[in-house]
């Protein structure tokens, strides 16, 4: 039987942790949104603001954004709706990649964290 590969049709189905972010948000309230955006954009001007104060700091124009990443042209999704999330994706996507996957991963082990916490509780 011939077995076809698996090619990734959604941006963030090629980047670690980004789906599994966005899956755990859909589910939260707007102003856990907004809470969480609050606190996610203050860490990435934070990097943005030590990326800038590097002798040679790495060149980036939101290549990913130039990519169609982040293409506010088809807001079509939930999270392209949702002004917080929105922000989130589009303030990370301008960071370097590995930056981007920093906050990608911390987000998911918090928001892992807080739905376990949720769990025992009830």
């Amino acid at each position: 039987m011939d077995e076809k590969k698996y090619t990734p049709k959604r941006w963030y189905d090629t980047k670690p942790y980004a789906n599994e972010v966005l899956g755990i948000l859909k589910g939260l309230s707007l102003q856990s949104h907004y809470d969480i955006a609050r606190e996610v954009l203050k860490i990435i001007d934070a990097i943005k603001a030590n990326t800038r104060e590097l002798e040679e700091p790495p060149l980036s124009i939101g290549v990913e954004r130039v990519f169609g990443l982040f293409n506010q042209n088809y807001a079509r999704r939930w999270y392209d709706k949702n002004l917080p999330i929105n922000r989130i994706f589009k303030s990370a996507s301008s960071l370097q990649a590995q930056d981007f996957q920093n906050i990608m991963q911390g987000m998911s082990m918090s928001l892992k964290g807080e739905d376990e916490d949720e769990n025992d509780e009830q």
